[in-house]
């Protein structure tokens, strides 16, 4: 079977919404996300989990906070704005912007497998979640004989190896942590 030529898409900003009468937009920047549009000019819009969109061209964007405000090429008036209403901004994964070293996203850590220093294997990230405290949550399924799900800091301090090309983790948990609740 040959391999999907599609690039995978990967939401960037949720939620379109109408933002005045001249065809500006607004949409929230998905959680821990950065500007990804900065110095495009272009984006896709459809919806999350679509292996598609429209490309559109942009006009002018403007981050504040989590929040963004867009104007698309063409799109000129409440009306035309209003048919991108609950749409998404999507971007094709690998054009995503570059992020510092040691940071990553949350659709690479996604799959990979987690093993103690020891090599003991916890299981494997399914999710990670954002509490909003001081780092996410990695949502690990357990490994066979544990815990359904353990949940583990994203710290740099407990995950000590992030190894994108071996697709695994490596943590340093503090005693209790693995330990069943």
């Amino acid at each position: 079977m040959a391999a999907d030529p599609r690039p995978a898409m990967v939401t960037v900003a949720t939620g379109l919404r109408l933002r005045g009468p001249g065809g500006r937009l607004t949409a929230t920047i998905v959680p821990g996300g950065i500007d990804q549009l900065q110095g495009r000019r272009s984006v896709f819009v459809g919806r999350a989990g679509a292996e598609t969109g429209r490309e559109m061209e942009i006009e002018s964007s403007q981050t504040y906070g989590r929040r963004l405000a867009i104007k698309f090429r063409g799109c000129d008036d409440a009306g035309a704005a209003e048919q991108l209403a609950g749409l998404d901004l999507l971007l094709p994964e690998g054009h995503l912007a570059r992020l510092p070293d040691g940071a990553y996203y949350i659709l690479e850590l996604v799959g990979m497998q987690v093993r103690t220093r020891d090599g003991l294997l916890v299981g494997t990230v399914r999710g990670v979640l954002n509490p909003g405290g001081a780092a996410p949550l990695l949502a690990i399924a357990g490994a066979a004989g544990g815990p359904d799900e353990i949940l583990v800091p994203a710290a740099q301090s407990i995950c000590v190896v992030i190894d994108r090309a071996a697709r695994t983790i490596t943590i340093d948990p503090p005693e209790g942590l693995l330990e069943p609740a």
